[in-house]
């Protein structure tokens, strides 16, 4: 019998993230999704263009990448067995600068094209002589041409290769609807006619590429995601040869089963396992976990992880892209190919709207030759159909709206880095919260100082700060916040760091003592009996017990106000962590938060897994801020980094927020109130369409008024669009916190 988590396993084993070099647009993603779908031996495949990545499945044999590649290359663009993160950037650049260029020369040709057109439109009123109308319509074509050979071409062979591809969408309809009216313009001018559709060509293309380059503004972003969580860990590594010598090497030269040296201070490149040596490390870039934690032979550590105290000698046990940071890398990778319920809708939209145009414009040339209308004429009214219902309102209905609203959004403080965004927040009925970073400060503060003896509290502090200056544990920076200016001692002094134990500090005849009671009693101080938990930190001088500094975490001061809103709208509020059980249910105490809503000790695959689980009952909102949380911020309905939020973190979540969680809620009212504009535009697009395309067959819209019409439509969308503008520009900044707390999500 196969268990679910086997079946997950397979399922993981069996798939793998490839990417697409090449593509330009979501019509490029969906034709390459089609051609992987149909290839031997792939049972799935996802392409998402703003990652540049393809996510294929199979059942049993992997097909070869071999066949995959040529089979992409007849398509034009190029399949690489591994994510280039560089690539994909400087991909993204070239695409963004391709847009601008034919646009530029769209917008100019377009207009000197437009004009000409205008003066034959006025010809019935009398303000253009009858004999320079011909001439009129031959500058329109001239102006025209560099429009429709350069400022188009790309939609061109889009289109073509979707058409092939058997996918057609947006670009294989203004592919026919160019095409369509450079031919009859062509053949009215070569009958001595002026009556030209030039113009009609020219405002298609320019308003297209005007969608598309918004588009790809917004959501070009997600290929920085997989650079920036492999730039957390460090390129170079101090190599162990066999015969005891030490090198600085590269990283991606370290096989497994060579040995690294690694000392205090430095930050772990390849996965090991510790087979020398003792230290502290911190480990919440992977794990969230806030104390250091004491590391002995035996012990496996990860890249990403950093050592606070000590020297180790490793021998690695993952070589660069077998590492854990890795496979994170690439199942948020995995993540990013699945499509929206928007993206899905949209496409479908497209995949159905052509068939049906094209069926329009022939039933609507048909019908006029059943009429007697000459060839011309009735060629004019299929023109006319598919120029109406040319779906540009369609392809802007989302990047307006997240366009209007972004500016506004980061003068806010909120920076949305995912268009899904916007959707996800639609039905979100839990929030889900890291600790470590988000809630807390990641530093602990100074909670009790119980002193014994003669010593004062003032005194035992100040005997604290002075053993533990100039250590990099979190407990000695609590300590310093508390007082930050430490006295200069009169004499020599000497300190000595004990990795996971404690510190000793000599300063003339005075020797103090600072660490673990455990510690201290081995050095034959009388401490009374207590708990090591690692919150506290006891103190001994000239061998006398001193007292007992006790920590806690330091909550950030929004933080509890935060959660009690977001419960009072009506959230279930979660705490899930890799911090242990005892420190989370102490801050869920503090927050509010139901114990059974408390999840300690967990990896990031199992906080993906949890948020996963959770995202079957109801939509969920991860908020985190470390790269512990790169994997369930991707994965999560609406991922939202916060505050000092890793770049990697920050870069993996939907939306950011560059000054802390009290912006959560206003993010979730801003989301709903786009996704809600959005589905208008929707509505408004395809109603639009199902309502002028039989006004066209009938021959009652003539091409230029089908140009006018198919602009106008663009515009109530934008229009449209404009009230998030207007509602984000009532909602001012400085009220952001009462709207907030007044206003519910729905």
């Amino acid at each position: 019998m196969v268990t679910n988590n086997e079946s997950t396993v397979q399922e993981q084993q069996n798939q793998d993230i490839l990417m697409i070099e090449g593509m330009r647009c979501g019509s490029c993603a969906i034709a390459v999704e089609a051609l992987l779908k149909k290839q031997p031996g792939v049972s799935d495949a996802a392409v998402n263009f703003a990652a540049d990545v393809a996510m294929i499945r199979w059942h049993k044999e992997k097909p070869p990448l071999a066949s995959l590649q040529q089979a992409v290359a007849r398509l034009g663009y190029r399949l690489h067995s591994s994510v280039d993160p560089d690539r994909s950037k400087l991909q993204a650049e070239s695409v963004r600068k391709h847009l601008q260029r034919r646009l530029a020369v769209a917008l100019v040709f377009g207009m000197w094209s437009m004009m000409p057109a205008l003066l034959i439109y006025l010809a019935p009123l009398g303000a253009v002589e009858p004999e320079v109308l011909w001439p009129l319509a031959i500058a329109s074509g001239l102006f025209a041409a560099p429009v429709v050979l350069y400022s188009g071409s790309h939609f061109y062979r889009v289109g073509w290769r979707t058409l092939l591809a058997g996918s057609p969408g947006l670009d294989s309809l203004i592919l026919l609807a160019v095409f369509a009216a450079s031919i009859i313009s062509v053949w009215q001018l070569v009958s001595g006619s002026y009556h030209v559709y030039f113009d009609a060509a020219v405002m298609l293309i320019t308003f297209q590429l005007i969608a598309r380059l918004l588009d790809t503004s917004v959501r070009r972003r997600a290929s920085e995601i997989i650079r920036r969580y492999l730039q957390q860990v460090p390129e170079q590594v101090t190599h162990k040869t066999a015969a005891g010598k030490l090198e600085t090497r590269p990283a991606e030269d370290i096989k497994t089963g060579e040995r690294i040296i690694l000392q205090a201070g430095e930050q772990l490149a390849l996965d090991g396992r510790i087979v020398r040596g003792h230290g502290q490390a911190d480990l919440s870039m992977l794990t969230g976990e806030h104390m250091p934690q004491s590391l002995g032979p035996g012990a496996e550590l990860l890249a990403g992880c950093q050592l606070l105290e000590g020297e180790l000698e490793l021998v690695i046990t993952a070589s660069t892209g077998q590492r854990r940071i890795d496979r994170l890398s690439r199942s948020i990778s995995a993540l990013l190919s699945r499509k929206t319920t928007l993206q899905r809708l949209t496409d479908r939209i497209a995949r159905i709207l052509l068939p049906v145009i094209m069926v329009a414009a022939v039933l609507a040339v048909g019908l006029a030759l059943v009429q007697g209308v000459p060839l011309p004429e009735a060629a004019a009214r299929g023109l006319a159909v598919m120029i109406i219902s040319c779906p540009c309102a369609l392809s802007l209905a989302i990047p307006l709206v997240i366009t209007m609203g972004h500016a506004n959004m980061i003068h806010r403080g909120i920076v949305l880095q995912d268009p899904a965004a916007l959707e996800a927040a639609a039905e979100v009925g839990a929030i889900v919260f890291d600790k470590t970073g988000t809630l807390t400060t990641g530093e602990p503060s100074v909670d009790s100082i119980t002193p014994a003896g003669q010593w004062t509290e003032s005194s035992l502090l100040q005997l604290a700060q002075s053993t533990l200056q100039g250590s990099a544990h979190p407990v000695a920076r609590g300590l310093m916040a508390t007082m930050p200016s430490v006295p200069e001692p009169a004499t020599e002094e000497t300190r000595e760091s004990f990795a996971g134990a404690g510190t000793r500090w000599i300063n003339g005849d005075q020797t103090a003592l600072a660490g673990r009671a455990s510690w201290l009693r081995e050095q034959g101080v009388d401490v009374p009996a207590t708990e090591d938990t690692g919150m506290s930190v006891h103190l001994a001088c000239n061998g006398l017990y001193a007292g007992k500094i006790g920590f806690q975490e330091t909550l950030r001061p929004e933080s509890a106000a935060t959660i009690r809103q977001l419960v009072s709208l009506g959230y279930a509020i979660y705490l899930l962590s890799g911090d242990t059980r005892k420190a989370c249910l102490d801050l869920a105490r503090r927050l509010g938060i139901p114990p059974e809503h408390v999840l300690s000790e967990y990896s990031p695959e199992q906080k993906h897994s949890f948020i996963d689980t959770l995202e079957k009952q109801t939509p969920t909102v991860f908020v985190g801020d470390g790269l512990n949380d790169g994997l369930a911020l991707a994965g999560a309905r609406l991922g939202i980094a916060v505050g000092n939020a890793a770049s990697a973190t920050g870069a993996a979540a939907a939306v950011y927020l560059t000054e802390s969680i009290d912006k959560v809620p206003a993010t979730l009212q801003l989301a709903q109130r786009a996704h809600k504009l959005m589905h208008q535009n929707l509505f408004w697009a395809v109603g639009y369409n199902a309502l002028v395309i039989p006004l066209a067959i009938m021959g009652w819209i003539q091409p230029v008024i089908a140009a006018v019409a198919m602009s106008l439509s663009s515009l109530c969308v934008l229009l449209n669009s404009l009230r998030m503008q207007k509602q984000l520009a009532d909602d001012a900044p400085d009220k952001a916190r009462a709207l907030s707390q007044a206003a519910s999500p729905a």
